[in-house]
């Protein structure tokens, strides 16, 4: 009898264990991840370096579907007339490794320009990106900077507190989920919400679209750091590349 319970508890475990779903395939190459070295190491070398006024100091990359991501302190901005630190070149290689695998549109700071995006309203690069989003009409924007490595969480949301997403909650907990997903569990909101000063998200969610302002940890943003920092690197982009693709039609290319 007990032999015969322990078959039948045997077979329909074996039965339920077949029916499990078993996870996606892994969609980030470490080609990529070296190619994003590179940019990283790139913007960051480009500190200190001055720029004759008139310069290019930011760069469009279009894509092909209506989602947006920006980089506005990739390099160091200039705020109240001094320099600021950058967030580092690891916001913009994370933005064009999400781009390359979904078709994001991205612009992002090459240079140390003449004003902070995300702090000032009058400056080419919000001129660009008003125009980018006049002509994409993006599903959202999402708006990436870095966060010091002492900061308890991974990853910070800021949607001045909830405003930013004009009413469409999805954008965000669909964001939370696919982070979770990939393992970055440790997840705040609104430690800086973008509500303060002229920020992208007040900017881009002022023109009729959900933004969000993603603050990573920066030991999520330098796989120029090692190993373990590029496959932390890896993980986030894979995570962002299935929520960016989860509400677009086809599959990942």
């Amino acid at each position: 009898m007990k032999y015969t319970m322990a078959l039948i508890a045997g077979l329909s475990l074996a039965g339920c264990a077949a029916q499990a779903e078993l996870p996606p395939r892994a969609i980030v190459e470490p080609s990529l991840i070296y190619q994003a070295i590179e940019i990283e190491q790139a913007l960051d070398a480009r500190e200190g370096q001055v720029i004759e006024e008139g310069a290019p100091w930011f760069k469009v990359v279009p894509g092909s579907i209506p989602v947006i991501i920006t980089a506005p302190h990739a390099t160091r901005p200039l705020r109240n007339g001094n320099r600021r630190f950058a967030d580092g070149g690891g916001t913009a290689a994370l933005a064009l490794s999400v781009a390359s695998l979904t078709g994001a549109h991205v612009i992002y700071t090459t240079e140390e320009g003449p004003s902070d995006p995300n702090y000032y309203d009058d400056n080419a690069f919000k001129q660009e990106l008003a125009r980018l989003i006049r002509e994409v009409q993006p599903r959202y924007v999402l708006d990436i900077h870095g966060s010091h490595p002492y900061r308890p969480y991974d990853i910070d949301l800021g949607t001045m507190q909830g405003r930013s997403l004009l009413g469409d909650e999805e954008v965000q907990f669909e964001l939370i989920s696919a982070l979770r997903n990939e393992g970055i569990l440790n997840i705040s909101s609104n430690r800086f919400g973008a509500s303060k000063n002229q920020t992208i998200t007040k900017f881009a969610s002022g023109l009729g679209v959900p933004t969000i302002q993603v603050e990573v940890n920066t030991t999520y943003l330098s796989p120029s750091e090692g190993n373990l920092e590029a496959q932390r690197f890896s993980k986030l982009v894979q995570a962002m590349v299935r929520y960016v693709e989860s509400e677009q039609p086809g599959n990942v290319k």
